[in-house]
């Protein structure tokens, strides 16, 4: 009996952790995509333009991107508990408050404030999936915990607009900004099960120092590539496939569904993957080398509907099988103390790649070569390879002999 509660313990606890941290994740992916499909209401009452109301939307990304390197810092100074509990708090405050903004300026205060309650989720998630779940979970814990921001994403906009039909626009962010209450609660109530490497290892160096070594600057190249890749799909795909193979516009759209559904199904099992080898470098070649093969293909090999639906969906399930290990990779670069702010630092490069794609992947749309977006995708999740690649090797290279 007492070797299996010493067994069972464990499990338990890893097992509410994950469920509050990936309930915690899904909630700010939720709420940030509930936003955007409520424009066309906001736009007529609050008497901007659909530019400004991108701009807000661009100004809470942007504040996120910043936010998260130096919040990270102080994770890992004063424990992530706190960070976690306070940034979802904020994120469903400044939602609340773009409910009952009385005009254009509080709705953009309301974003920025949202912005950097956004900043602390990823920083202090990664640090106490790292500091609490089991090592041999904790590959799964990483895959759960993005499928928890997938399934925000996916449930935010039909929400959003169910809402919107029963309270209006505004009555809308604020339903969404009290559906965080509970998950608020939640953390608080068992925050006691939160770990974090701060008191084991206070002399972690200078952040500076930290951020600025070759492993973890391969790393930032490595997610940005990565963003830019998969949001060159995600944003063009249902756009170019008409043009370039003839097909529908359902069909285009189903191939789109297909490479989320994919996503999504590869992540989990990624996670279970990623627990069962230590080789994750590996893991992350070969999926985005097929990956990029596959996203290429479907810019320049010709296809009926069937094809590209099977072909976008079997690249998605590759994109989603490498995310646990990446997240694995990244975890084993950050030196012992550092989680929070090597993987706020990290991450930040996801936001920054998918900034940097649209404008160019739509300028070759617009001269007529919609295959070259798809390429130019392909191109990039290659070259994340290398990065993800050089970055493991200079990281061992980096420690010292045994």
């Amino acid at each position: 009996m007492g070797a299996e509660t010493t067994i069972e313990r464990p499990a338990a606890r890893d097992a509410l952790v994950i469920a509050l941290i990936g309930a915690a994740h899904f909630i700010s992916h939720f709420t940030i995509l509930a936003i955007p499909p409520l424009f066309p209401m906001m736009r007529e009452e609050l008497g901007v333009s659909y530019a400004a109301l991108g701009g807000a939307v661009a100004i809470l990304s942007a504040v996120t991107a910043l936010g998260q390197t130096p919040i990270g810092v102080w994770v890992d100074r004063t424990g992530a508990a706190p960070w976690l509990i306070g940034g979802t708090l904020l994120m469903a405050a400044a939602s609340i408050g773009m409910g009952l903004a009385p005009g254009w300026w509080w709705f953009l205060a309301a974003a920025l404030v949202s912005g950097l309650g956004n900043a602390t989720i990823h920083p202090a998630d990664y640090a106490i999936l790292a500091g609490s779940v089991s090592q041999e979970r904790m590959g799964r814990a990483f895959s759960l915990h993005t499928a928890a921001g997938y399934a925000g994403f996916a449930a935010a906009p039909a929400v959003s607009i169910g809402f919107e039909a029963l309270f209006g626009w505004r009555g809308a962010l604020i339903a969404v900004g009290l559906m965080s209450a509970p998950v608020v609660l939640a953390l608080v109530l068992f925050r006691r099960v939160f770990r974090s490497d701060i008191a084991r290892h206070a002399n972690t160096g200078s952040p500076v120092r930290v951020l600025t070594a070759r492993p973890i600057l391969l790393l930032f190249a490595f997610m940005t590539l990565l963003a830019m890749g998969g949001s060159g799909v995600q944003t063009f795909l249902v756009t170019v496939l008409p043009e370039i193979h003839g097909v529908t516009l359902a069909a285009a759209a189903a191939a789109l569904t297909a490479w989320l559904l994919g996503s999504t199904g590869g992540t989990l099992l990624g996670g279970w993957l990623a627990d069962r080898t230590a080789r994750h470098a590996t893991t992350v070649a070969i999926m985005l080398l097929g990956c990029a093969t596959l996203v290429a293909a479907l810019g320049v090999v010709p296809m009926g509907a069937v094809g590209l639906i099977v072909t976008a969906a079997v690249a998605g399930v590759m994109l989603g099988v490498l995310m646990p290990a990446r997240d694995m990779l990244v975890r084993k670069a950050a030196p012992p103390g550092t989680t929070g702010q090597v993987f706020g630092f990290v991450s930040a490069g996801l936001p920054l790649g998918q900034a940097i794609v649209p404008a160019p992947l739509g300028a070759l749309v617009d001269m007529g070569r919609p295959g070259l977006t798809l390429v130019v995708s392909a191109l990039c999740l290659a070259a994340a390879v290398f990065t993800a690649g050089t970055a493991q090797a200079a990281r061992v290279a980096a420690q010292p002999a045994e």
